[in-house]
C-alpha cells in the first residue's frame, strides 16, 4: 500500500510541475521538414524543402547562425553518432547526401533511387536506413555503410514509409508505413522483415520509450496514438490525441510530446497519457525535436516557414 501511495504522490508531483514556459519562433529556410541535433546537442540542423538549404541553429542562444546546401528538396536528416556526418534525404532525385558535419561541404550523393524522404542511423553508427516511398506502389528501406557509402542492400515494405525508429538494443528496426496503415518491423542483423502490425490510419510518426519496451505510433488519419508492446510485438490500446498528429518524441522522463499538425499544437502527455501541456505552433507542424536536457522542444511547421522553440519545465 505505500508502494501504490508514493507512486501516486510521484505520479501527482509530476503532473502539477510540467508546464509551457515560452514559445519562440526562429526563421529557417522555406518549407522545414524534419531536425535532428548535432551529438554534442549545441547545434540543430533543419532541413528546408524549398530552399534546397539546411539551416544552423545554436541550441544556447536560440539563433540561427547559419546554413548549408542541403540537396534538391531536402526532406529527411540525421546526424551520426560520433558526430562526423549528416545524412540528407533528397526526395525528388533519389538522392542521400553525406555531409561533413563540421565544414558541411558535401562528401557524396549516395544514388538510392525512387522517393527518399528520411533517414535514421543505427546507434552503432555503422548504418545509415533510408526510408524510400519508391517508385511503385511499394516502399523501400536502403541500408548504407556509414564509413564506405555504399548500398549493403535494399528491403521492400509497405506503402508511403514515413518514420522509423530503432530499437533500445539496436537490433530491430521499427517503419510506420502510412499508405497500408502498418507497422514493419525489421532484423537488422538478417536485413529482413519480421512481423508486420496494422496500426490506425496514416501513421506518420513513431518513437520508443526510455526503458525500450514500448512504442508511440502518430496516427493521422484516425487522430489517436497505437501503444505497442516491443517484447509482444502486439497493439496494447489506442490513446486519442489531437487533429492529425504527425510526428511523436518521448523524453527521459517519459513523457510524450505530440505534435498535432491539423490543431497546430505540441502536446505533453504523461507516460500514463494524462495531457500535461500544450502549446501553439505554426501552420503545417511537421517535425519534434527534443534538447539533450529535454527542456526544450522544437517544432519545424511547413507552412509558417518557422522553426518553434518551446521551453518546457
Amino acid at each position: 500500500m505505500k508502494r501504490i501511495c508514493l507512486l501516486l504522490l510521484v505520479s501527482a508531483v509530476s503532473l502539477a510541475a510540467v508546464s509551457i514556459q515560452s514559445v519562440q519562433q526562429l526563421k529557417v529556410g522555406k518549407s522545414p521538414q524534419f531536425s535532428d541535433l548535432s551529438a554534442d546537442g549545441e547545434r540543430l540542423f533543419v532541413t528546408s524543402f524549398a530552399s534546397s538549404k539546411v539551416a544552423i541553429v545554436n541550441t544556447r542562444s536560440l539563433e540561427t547562425i547559419g546554413e548549408f546546401y542541403g540537396g534538391y528538396e531536402p526532406i529527411g536528416i540525421a546526424v551520426s553518432p560520433a558526430g562526423d556526418k549528416i545524412f540528407i534525404a533528397n526526395s525528388s532525385n533519389g538522392v542521400v547526401k553525406a555531409v561533413d558535419a563540421r565544414t558541411y561541404e558535401v562528401l557524396d550523393d549516395i544514388k538510392v533511387g525512387g522517393r527518399p524522404t528520411n533517414v535514421v542511423v543505427a546507434p552503432s553508427g555503422q548504418v545509415v536506413f533510408v526510408l524510400n516511398f519508391g517508385r511503385g506502389k511499394y516502399g523501400k528501406v536502403d541500408f548504407i555503410d556509414t564509413s564506405t557509402h555504399r548500398i549493403m542492400s535494399e528491403l521492400e515494405i509497405g506503402v508511403t514509409p514515413y518514420a522509423a525508429a530503432v530499437s533500445t538494443f539496436g537490433d530491430r528496426l521499427f517503419v510506420v508505413c502510412a499508405g497500408s496503415n502498418e507497422m514493419y518491423v525489421i532484423d537488422i542483423g538478417t536485413r529482413t522483415v519480421v512481423t508486420r502490425l496494422p496500426v490506425g490510419q496514416g501513421p506518420k510518426g513513431i518513437a520508443v520509450s526510455p526503458d525500450g519496451s514500448t512504442l508511440y505510433v502518430a496516427n493521422s488519419g484516425t487522430n489517436d496514438l497505437s501503444i505497442i508492446d516491443v517484447f509482444e510485438l502486439k497493439e496494447t490500446q489506442r490513446v486519442p490525441v489531437g487533429n492529425h498528429p504527425f510526428s511523436v518524441a518521448v523524453g527521459a522522463n517519459g513523457n510524450i510530446f505530440v505534435v498535432e499538425s491539423g490543431d497546430a499544437t505540441l502536446t505533453v502527455l504523461s507516460p500514463d497519457f494524462q495531457q500535461l501541456a500544450s502549446a501553439k505552433v505554426g501552420k503545417g507542424a511537421i517535425d519534434v525535436t527534443l534538447s539533450k536536457s529535454g527542456d526544450y522542444a522544437y517544432v519545424t511547421a511547413e507552412k509558417a516557414s518557422r522553426l518553434y522553440v518551446v521551453k518546457v519545465q
